[in-house]
C-alpha cells in the first residue's frame, strides 16, 4: 500500500537590509515543531552577507537576489512564481517577514492542522492565519473582528503579513500571485479581497486568534480611525495610493472616492489649525497618492527612506 502524501508547507520570505533580523527569523524557523518543506528567501538588496546568512542558518533554503527593490509585494510574487511549478495543488505557501520571527514554536504545525481541518467544512478555503480582519466595502475601511466573535472558524477578508498567512496553492493558481505594482502597503489586503471576490474563503481559528490577541495585549481594543495626523513618511503615500487603487480596481468606486475625499483631503484640512506645516505636507502627499491611484501610476514611485 502506497503512503498517503501529506500536503507540504512552502515558504516565501522577503528581506531588505536587515541582516540581524533575518538571521534571528531564520533561526526561529529551525526551532519549529513542523519545519518548512521548502523556503525561498527573496533579497531586495542582495549582498554576500545576506547569502551567507541564509546558507549558514538554513542550508536547504534558496537565496534569490532580486534585480532591484521589488518591495514586499514584488518579492512575494517572485517567490510564489518560483515555488508554483513544483508545488501540488494541495500544498500551501506561507508568506513571511524578515523581522517577524514566530514566537510560538508550533505555529506552522497549528496552521497546517487547522487548514486540513477547516477544508473538511469548507472546500473553498484559500487561506488561514493566526489572525485576520474584515473589510467594510462601502466605507473602504478595515474592520476589527470583535473579541466575542473569536470562536470556531472566524471568517475574515484578509490576513496580515505578520500573522503567517498560509495560502492554498490551488487557490493561488486560480487567482494569481501578489500584485507586483503595489510595491509596499496593503498587498495582503488586496490579495485577500481578490480571493474573497473570486468566491474563496479565509479563516482564522477562534481560539488561536483569541490567544494571539491576548498575548499581544489587544483584547478589549477596537480599530478606530484617528482624527490626528501622524508622521509624514513614504509609507503614508503607498498606503493611501494602494488602498484607493485596490478599491477602484475591484469596482468599488464609491468607496475609492470616499477614501480620496475623507482620508486624502478632508483629514489634512481639518488639522490645518492644529499643525499647519504638517497638515499641508500631508495634503500634498495625499494629493499625489490619490492622483497616482486614479491615473494608474503604480510601482515604486517614491523611494523608501529610513
Amino acid at each position: 500500500m502506497s503512503e498517503i502524501r501529506k500536503p507540504r508547507l512552502l515558504g516565501v520570505l522577503v528581506t531588505y537590509r536587515r541582516p540581524e533580523q533575518l538571521a534571528a527569523t531564520l533561526q526561529a524557523f529551525t526551532a519549529q515543531t513542523r519545519t518548512l518543506d521548502r523556503l525561498v528567501v527573496v533579497d531586495n538588496a542582495p549582498s554576500a552577507e545576506g547569502r551567507q546568512i541564509v546558507r549558514s542558518v538554513v542550508p536547504g533554503a534558496e537565496y534569490v537576489p532580486a534585480s532591484g527593490n521589488l518591495g514586499p509585494a514584488g518579492g512575494i510574487a517572485a517567490g510564489m512564481e518560483l515555488l508554483l511549478p513544483e508545488a501540488d495543488d494541495d500544498d500551501w505557501i506561507v508568506t513571511l517577514d524578515d523581522d517577524d520571527p514566530p514566537v510560538d514554536v508550533a505555529v506552522f504545525a497549528t496552521l497546517m492542522d487547522y487548514a486540513a481541518d477547516v477544508a473538511k467544512r469548507d472546500p473553498m478555503v484559500a487561506g488561514v492565519g493566526v489572525e485576520g480582519q474584515r473589510f467594510d466595502r462601502r466605507r473602504g475601511r478595515i474592520v476589527w473582528v470583535p473579541d466575542d466573535a473569536l470562536v470556531g472558524d472566524v471568517s475574515v477578508d484578509y490576513i496580515g503579513g505578520d500573522f503567517f498567512p498560509c495560502y492554498s496553492v490551488r487557490a493561488i493558481r486560480a487567482v494569481g500571485t501578489f500584485r507586483r505594482d503595489l510595491f509596499f502597503g496593503f498587498d495582503d489586503l488586496e490579495y485577500g479581497l481578490r480571493m474573497r471576490t473570486a468566491g474563496y474563503s479565509l479563516y482564522a481559528s477562534g481560539p488561536v486568534f483569541c490567544a494571539s490577541r491576548a498575548a499581544n495585549g489587544d483584547l478589549g481594543k477596537d480599530l478606530v480611525p484617528s482624527r490626528s495626523l501622524g508622521k509624514l513618511t513614504w509609507r503614508r503615500y503607498y498606503s493611501l495610493r494602494n488602498l484607493v487603487r485596490i478599491l477602484r480596481d475591484l469596482g468599488w468606486f464609491a468607496a475609492a472616492l470616499r477614501v480620496t475625499i475623507v482620508v486624502g483631503i478632508a483629514k489634512p484640512l481639518a488639522n490645518l489649525l492644529v499643525d499647519p506645516r504638517l497638515a499641508l505636507g500631508h495634503l500634498w502627499l495625499n494629493a499625489r497618492a490619490c492622483f497616482d491611484a486614479w491615473t494608474g501610476r503604480m510601482g515604486r514611485t517614491v523611494e523608501p527612506v529610513s
